[in-house]
């Protein structure tokens, strides 16, 4: 992969996570109702939900400066790699939005 490939990529895809911090405020902030439930606050899985949710920041975090530094280092792959990282919280997202909207 060409230098300008991979800086063009890294670019395009870091503006549209930094847009996706939107969502992840809208999610974040209704993540919270899932604790209505009497028997929500002592289940595990919606702990582990919760804050898998509330780790994007972090993850964000770690991809950007992740995929900077291998970049700098002239490893273009591994920078893709590392900028996929903020993938891992943006497709079940916006899989279960795309589900809400069409059902």
């Amino acid at each position: 992969m060409s230098r300008k490939t991979a800086l063009w990529t890294l670019v395009g895809s870091q503006l549209f996570y930094l847009l996706f911090v939107f969502v992840w405020l809208f999610v974040s902030g209704m993540s919270v109702m899932m604790f209505d439930s009497l028997d929500a606050s002592g289940s595990a899985m919606t702990w582990t939900i919760f804050i898998s949710i509330i780790l994007y920041p972090a993850g964000l975090l770690a991809g950007l400066i992740g995929s900077w530094i291998m970049f700098a280092r002239r490893k273009y792959r591994a920078a893709m790699i590392w900028n996929g990282i903020p993938l891992v919280w943006i497709v079940p997202i916006a899989g279960f939005l795309v589900y809400a909207m069409t059902s």
